[in-house]
């Protein structure tokens, strides 16, 4: 006795159909939020990461980047006409893929990735500074869209032209470890970080 009687391929294929597409929109290409950023997006490499500015920061100095960074410290200054945000990441490989399949869209960012890099960003002085308290607080995901500058202790330094903070709701950071194919076999800096 057989479980399943043979059906012929078309009276299959529009269920077949309907999987194959169900499935296609599970996981979708990361899509940028705002014209800033996707012309950011556009203009950058996801190819390289903290490693490389380390071993030969001349190599590949001007190159735009961007890296999913989880931030570990985040540090507020007064000036007389911004307020200037250090942001201290911990950097995660990040495929540039969202899952689709509930909402919110998710982001799983690997939980490895190639140590700190530090940033800062201005805001002008009438922000609602809570807001961006609580937005750029440790703990949060941050798409970071930058142009390394110097390393310093190991501590890659960049000037970010756009960074986009992902909610906690919105990302699980802790639930897949994957590398890059062009990462394999080499030495990195541990990610992990204490004060």
């Amino acid at each position: 006795m057989y479980l399943f009687k043979f059906q012929p391929i078309f009276k299959i294929l529009p269920f077949l159909l309907f999987l194959h597409l169900l499935l296609l929109g599970c996981v979708q290409r990361y899509q940028p939020q705002s014209p800033w950023e996707f012309r950011a997006y556009q203009q950058s490499r996801d190819d390289l990461h903290p490693e490389d500015f380390r071993e030969s920061l001349t190599q590949f100095k001007g190159e735009k980047v961007r890296w999913a960074g989880l931030i570990q410290e985040s540090e507020f200054y007064e000036n007389p006409d911004s307020y200037e945000i250090v942001l201290l990441l911990e950097h995660r490989y990040f495929d540039w893929k969202v899952e689709k399949i509930s909402s919110p869209d998710m982001l799983y960012p690997s939980k490895s990735g190639e140590g700190l890099f530090q940033t800062k960003w201005f805001l002008k002085p009438d922000a609602d500074l809570d807001y961006f308290l609580e937005r750029f607080g440790p703990g949060n995901l941050a798409i970071v869209y930058a142009v390394p500058d110097t390393v310093i202790d190991e501590v890659v330094l960049v000037n970010s032209e756009y960074i986009r903070i992902i909610d906690p709701v919105n990302f699980q950071a802790d639930q897949l470890d994957y590398i890059p194919d062009n990462r394999r076999n080499r030495t990195v800096p541990s990610t992990s970080y204490s004060k």
